[in-house]
Parts: structure tokens; sequence; C-alpha cells
């Protein structure tokens, strides 16, 4: 969901313990802040509320969509704050909760959750601003997962243009999903071609959010985004930079999740690209000639370089720590 609050130190050390694998302690974590709040500020108080959403934010994170919708709607009870920062936090609980139905797949609910959100974003922060645009992303995003493709692509497009006009970075947050909606409503044109424009800060956080978007968008719909963004890469960024190499990685990520419905062409050359650009760089001079991949039935990357002339013993030695390098690098990029 689009949010541009910054997680509390409890939250940030939960998701940092929770990544490492250590999901019981980073549940500890947020829930004695809770406790904490509650001691320092009562029962229905506003930081309590945060603490809540903390918890639930992290069994989202988690994958525990139904604790985390009871948790939201916890935090969302009682009163309307008046001041705008602790309404700002409500809308933040009720983008949360809505989260959480996405998870559980209850997307009828989950639309009406988030028109309320639109509503209150407009009534918040004014009908023609940035973040009450912003605010339809996530409603035409589940709108999309509904099958509610037209009136997605509309509002997605309508949240785009209204966000270009303004100027204004969250058009980073709608980008990914108007482009699914254009590829789900049958569009041929690129949906990137307008970041060309944008400046280099901007469109290596576009191409981040498509990216983390590759997930949890429809596959096939994901697969044919992922190639107009590496076709704009290409373009705007060249061979060997960093936000092609990300793309040319999620690419080959995508179609790894993807299992026997995965585009065993469209793997092996993201891969090749990938593993290629990265070792033709740094290998000695003159002697990496072609590089060819293929993936054993058990999912494991096997590589054959094939050499311009022959190599001595260090050189070999060099080039197949480099091309473990790439490897590594590969799979160590957004997206894995």
């Amino acid at each position: 969901m689009v949010s541009a609050e910054r997680p509390s130190a409890a939250l940030q050390e939960a998701l940092q313990l929770f990544a490492q694998g250590r999901a019981g302690e980073a549940e500890v974590v947020v829930k004695k802040a809770a406790m904490a709040a509650k001691a320092k500020h009562g029962s229905g108080s506003h930081p309590l509320a945060r603490a809540y959403a903390d918890i639930a934010r992290l069994h989202v994170r988690m994958g525990q969509f139904q604790k985390a919708a009871v948790e939201f709607q916890h935090a969302s009870k009682g009163p309307m704050p008046a001041e705008a920062a602790a309404r700002g936090d409500r809308l933040g609980f009720m983008f949360g909760y809505a989260e959480a139905l996405v998870g559980l797949t209850r997307y009828d609910e989950a639309e009406k959750v988030l028109r309320q959100c639109v509503t209150f974003a407009r009534s918040l922060y004014g009908v023609t601003s940035a973040a009450a645009n912003a605010a339809n992303v996530p409603l035409a995003d589940v709108l999309l997962k509904a099958g509610k493709t037209v009136e997605a692509m509309k509002l997605a497009q309508d949240s785009y243009n209204a966000l270009w006009a303004l100027g204004d970075p969250l058009i980073t947050a709608v980008i990914p999903v108007r482009a699914e909606a254009l590829k789900a409503a049958g569009r041929p044109d690129s949906p990137f071609t307008d970041l060309a424009d944008l400046p280099d800060e901007l469109v290596s956080k576009t191409v981040a959010a498509v990216i983390a978007r590759a997930p949890v968008g429809d596959p096939g719909r994901m697969r044919a985004v992922l190639a107009e963004l590496l076709a704009f890469a290409d373009k705007k960024c060249g061979d060997g930079h960093a936000v092609t190499c990300d793309v040319l990685a999620a690419i080959a990520h995508h179609e790894t999740r993807q299992g026997t419905g995965a585009d065993a062409s469209v793997r092996r050359t993201a891969v090749r690209r990938s593993v290629w650009s990265y070792a033709v760089r740094r290998a000695p001079a003159g002697l990496l000639a072609n590089l060819e991949v293929a993936f054993e039935p058990d999912g494991a990357l096997h590589l054959v370089p094939h050499l311009a002339r022959e190599a001595n013993v260090a050189e070999t030695a060099q080039l197949q720590a480099i091309l473990t390098q790439a490897v590594d690098d590969l799979y160590s990029r957004p997206g894995a």
C-alpha cells in the first residue's frame, strides 16, 4: 500500500529479526513496545494504536493476514484524532487493513475499505493533492486483482496523469500498477515511454517498484511488463548499468518462481546475458568468446564458457572465480 511513513524503531528491529529467521523474537519486540505504550499512555491512546499497527505490519510481512486484519481494525477503533499527523496515521491503519484483506483474497471487502481511504485522503490532503491521487493506487490494484480491468485501468491512468502533471515523486507508486493494467487491457504501448524524461533517481525508484511488484502481480502480465522494462533500461541506461542488471535479474527470478509455468527461453536468455555482462568485463583480455547456460533438472545453473584462446592456469582459476561471482551477483539482486 502507498505509505511514506517511516517504520518505528521497534518495527524496524522486528523486521530485521524476521529477515534473519527469528520470527518469535520479532513478535516479542513489537509486543513489548505495545505494552510499554499502554503503560505510558493508556488504553485507547494514539501511541498504543500505532503500536498495535506495528504488530499488524509485522504479521502482514509474515503472511499472517487474519491476525493483521484484526490488529489493524483494533488500531482503527476509537474517536478520530484531532491532530493532522494522527489522522494520517489512522489513514495508514486503514490502508493496512485493506492490505490484510487483499492477503486473504477478500477483494470486495478490501475495495470498500480502499474507497473509504480515498475519500479520507481527499479530505485530509485535498482533492487535487499528490497524496490523494496516490491513494487511488491501492484501489486500482485491488480492482485489477478482482478482474475489474476497465475500472482499474482508468483509475491508474487518471492517477498517473495527475501525478505527472504535479511533477510529484509519488508517481513511482502508480507506474507499476498502471503497467500491469495496460497489459491486462491488451494495450500494446510501453508503460515506460515517459520515464526517459524523469531524473535518474526517480527512474531507479520506479524500476525498483516494478521489480517489487513482480512476485505479487499476475505472472503472465508481469512477464510482459518486465520485458518492456528491460527494453526501456537498455535504451535509457545501456548494458552493464546497475538498473539494467537489476531488470535482467528480476526477469530470471520471475521465471524461476513460475516453476513448470516458466518460459525457459526467457529465463535462460536473462541469466546468460546477466552472467555474460558481468564476466566479460572482468575476464582476462581476449579470453572469453561465448557462454552457454543450461539448467539441471533440479534447477541448478550450469555454465559452459567458450574461450577465444588457450588459458593458462592462473587465467582459468580467475575465470572460474569471476563466473562464480557473476552468479552470486545475479542472485543477490532485487527480486530473488
